[in-house]
């Protein structure tokens, strides 16, 4: 049986190994960097939907990517987050934060009420895994700054009663002071 041509030879898109090595690179970079890792199911989202999301999410210091799964893999396992392997399945896209970690957890979830398509797979913070319903009680927490806000308030709170009690005494006299000049 003869070859029969059916046209022209056209290369691969892709690039091929180099670029995704290179792309392993990149992910592997930003993962290094990143404080929190939020791993979400796309899967129902339009292009036009998730580039509104990525848009909603970059001022708050989160970075949205659709990833491959097995390129993903060998970013998380040379940045020292192989932990991440259980959670990549299906259509993967990952939130990467680099601020505050309840910040990225409280974007997300908003915008999962927006998008009803967009599913938390789960996350990883602190060196560990962690599951779609530790993602949402994280999202319930204060953020970091009202967390210190509050801090820094109960510890001024005593110091400001132990001042006002040492200045009662003098301003006491003070006022008696003032009354016995104003009596002469």
């Amino acid at each position: 049986m003869a070859k029969v041509k059916t046209g022209p030879k056209t290369k691969r898109k892709g690039g091929g190994i180099p670029a995704k090595a290179k792309a392993v690179e990149g992910l592997q970079r930003q993962l290094e960097k990143s404080t929190a890792i939020i791993v979400t199911e796309y899967r129902g989202l339009t292009v036009a939907e998730l580039q509104d999301l990525r848009r909603k999410l970059r001022p708050k210091g989160v970075e949205y990517h659709v990833v491959k799964n097995s390129l993903f893999q060998r970013a998380a396992e040379g940045s020292g987050r192989g932990a991440l392997r259980s959670l990549l399945t299906g259509p993967t896209a990952v939130a990467l934060g680099t601020s505050d970690e309840v910040d990225l957890a409280k974007g997300l979830i908003d915008e999962t009420r927006t998008f009803k398509t967009l599913k938390i797979i789960g996350g990883f913070l602190g060196g560990r895994t962690m599951s779609a319903e530790d993602v949402q009680a994280l999202a319930k927490l204060p953020s970091k700054l009202q967390l210190q806000a509050t801090l820094v308030g109960s510890l001024t709170a005593p110091l400001a009663q132990a001042v006002a009690t040492l200045q009662a005494p003098l301003a006491q006299f003070v006022r008696v002071l003032n009354a016995k000049a104003q009596a002469a």
